[in-house]
């Protein structure tokens, strides 16, 4: 039997039946805004103006305690850069996966070369034998990441840049999975998730997957006119 979950009159009277995109031009164009309770899948080029999208969505934050960016790319400066320059709120959760991994996995390796190319100082075995030669960081971040949007209450917000990050540490069908759990807990809560994947990232067959699991799709395209760049969003 599928889980049910409660609503607050009062929340619904406030949050209503649509949720803004982040553009006052889209949302007039949807009527409102997306219905609550949809994902949205988002496939871009590099230049396209996706990762801004993404910023610009979370930007809204009806509920910053219930409204999160989780990023695999960028760091937290960079992302709050961007908000600063548009004046957008910075009481959102921001969340940077990139950065984590960076800290507790790839540091590792790094010093691990440094120890196959210099050797070991006496500083060194000290300070291992006190941490009993830790072994690498076994994280699951994919586990993490659905973990995390599933912990998301009633009416909540969140933006997922993007994807890649995850299909290159797993498997294809494992990834589709945990969004499948994400997507369910969106639908169910009425919130509204926006994920993104990088075009030609992953085959065409998974692509199509992550489309049929999506509400909607956003395609954000470079294309040369004259002699300028032009970016769209489809």
């Amino acid at each position: 039997m599928a889980r049910r979950v409660t609503f607050d009159p009062d929340d619904e009277d406030f949050f209503g039946g649509r949720a803004s995109i982040g553009s006052p031009k889209f949302d007039k164009m949807m009527k409102g805004g997306i219905p609550r309770g949809f994902t949205i899948l988002c496939i871009g080029e590099p230049g396209g103006g996706m990762d801004l999208f993404m910023k610009q969505f979370t930007s809204v934050a009806e509920d910053p305690e219930n409204t999160i960016l989780i990023s695999t790319a960028e760091s937290q400066n960079e992302i709050l850069q961007v908000y600063r320059r548009f004046g957008w709120p910075l009481d959102l959760k921001v969340r940077t996966i990139g950065e984590e991994y960076n800290e507790k996995v790839l540091e590792k390796d790094l010093e691990a070369s440094r120890f196959r190319l210099e050797g070991f100082s006496m500083q060194d075995i000290q300070r291992l034998a006190q941490t009993r030669f830790v072994e690498e960081d076994n994280t699951d971040y994919l586990i993490s990441l659905a973990s995390q949007v599933t912990s998301l209450g009633p009416f909540f917000r969140c933006a997922v840049d993007n994807l890649d990050f995850f299909f290159q540490r797993n498997e294809p069908h494992r990834v589709i999975s945990m969004i499948r759990v994400m997507q369910a807990h969106t639908q169910l809560n009425r919130g509204v998730l926006l994920i993104s994947t990088s075009s030609g990232s992953v085959a065409e067959n998974v692509q199509r997957e992550l489309a049929l699991i999506s509400d909607i799709v956003f395609d954000f395209e470079v294309k040369m006119i004259a002699n300028t760049f032009e970016t769209r969003m489809v």
